[in-house]
């Protein structure tokens, strides 16, 4: 295993950021300072050639503009703030707008847009360490909170650690964006990916993709994953959800608690299979239905509609507005943790 920390760029306010390179020998993960992004991530095909499955930028002024949110941690808050406020203790808290009147991934000043310092592991693990403060009413969020993401490689797989601490009570939600295609970043829709997932519910949104509160069965309709189908399948079915969406985006719920086994997903030219365990309660399923980036990208490929898959595991959007979600309120007493693990392999001929 090696880790090796080098310079990627600089911002256009001039603060440098680095780029962490992981290699086990069998896969290859570049992390960045900017956005705790993962940028590449190298994984075997069936012919043992590295893929590199991960869409992103090849400099930092891509990730600054940042469209997408690609490869990047989100946070405070991930996904939607219903209204664009919170209240905690009785008072209310006016949060940035900037998706219809809501909060989206936390406004405009979250990680995704924050440089982290970056060292490696200090535990002895073969990883690396970020972190980033953000400070006291950013965006309106309330506490200063300061965010630890852990990025190790464990065998076959990449495992992404969270830990949040606060000197306010507030509210966390931390997910990572990446846009997988398994297919090679470069190579188009992922449409004919096989996807099965471990998830018998959804929450119901309106036309805005807030949640309406209801959680409501995926058997019967185009979110149902419980038995592996195409991406593409579904994905133009005549139903409510997904012409709100546009296609896949929607929060479905993670059975159980504790780090497990929730996702399959399948490219089918390289064979590549990636197994998705989380210890959060949802994840966000988005076949990137809005992606058109004017900035170059990665190799100069063209990043269009449908190009990738996200699966972001999270705590339940606009949890703050619904008390039978799973509650998203962190206090100085008790911090915040999450943890991930993309693991890869060969899909079964």
């Amino acid at each position: 295993m090696s880790v090796q920390i080098k310079r990627f760029g600089t911002t256009k306010d001039g603060k440098p950021v680095q780029v962490a390179i992981l290699n086990n020998g069998k896969l290859e993960a570049h992390i960045l300072s900017y956005a705790a992004a993962i940028q590449k991530l190298l994984v075997p095909d069936r012919k043992g050639e590295p893929v590199d499955v991960v869409l992103g930028y090849p400099d930092v002024a891509g990730y600054e503009e940042n469209g997408g949110a690609l490869g990047s941690v989100v946070g405070r808050f991930a996904n939607r703030i219903a209204g664009a406020s919170l209240t905690l203790n009785g008072r209310e808290y006016p949060l940035t707008k900037n998706d219809h009147g809501n909060c989206l991934h936390s406004g405009a000043h979250g990680f995704m847009r924050t440089v982290f310092t970056m060292e490696p592991a200090p535990t002895g693990d073969d990883g690396v360490l970020l972190r980033a403060v953000s400070p006291d009413g950013t965006d309106g969020f309330p506490g200063t909170v300061t965010l630890e993401v852990l990025y190790t490689l464990a065998g076959s797989g990449l495992m992404i650690q969270y830990t949040a601490t606060t000197d306010a009570p507030t509210v966390i939600n931390i997910t990572n964006h990446s846009y997988f295609n398994l297919n090679g970043h470069d190579s188009g829709t992922v449409l004919g990916h096989r996807l099965s997932m471990d998830a018998p519910l959804y929450l119901e949104t309106d036309g805005d993709l807030i949640p309406t509160g209801r959680i409501l069965p995926v058997a019967g309709t185009a979110l149902d994953f419980t038995e592996e189908k195409t991406l593409g399948r579904d994905i133009e079915a005549d139903e409510q959800p997904l012409k709100d969406g546009g296609g896949y985006d929607h929060c479905l719920v993670v059975p159980d608690t504790g780090l497990r086994h929730f996702a399959w997903l399948t490219g089918p030219q390289t064979g590549i299979r990636m197994e998705t365990l989380s210890t959060l309660p949802g994840v966000q399923l988005y076949s990137a239905n809005s992606l058109a980036l004017s900035t170059p990208c990665k190799g100069g490929a063209n990043y269009g509609v449908r190009s990738a898959v996200c699966l972001e595991t999270q705590d339940y959007p606009d949890a703050p507005h619904h008390t039978n979600f799973p509650d998203t309120t962190v206090t100085p007493k008790a911090a915040y943790s999450a943890t991930t693990i993309y693991r890869f392999d060969i899909a079964p001929e």
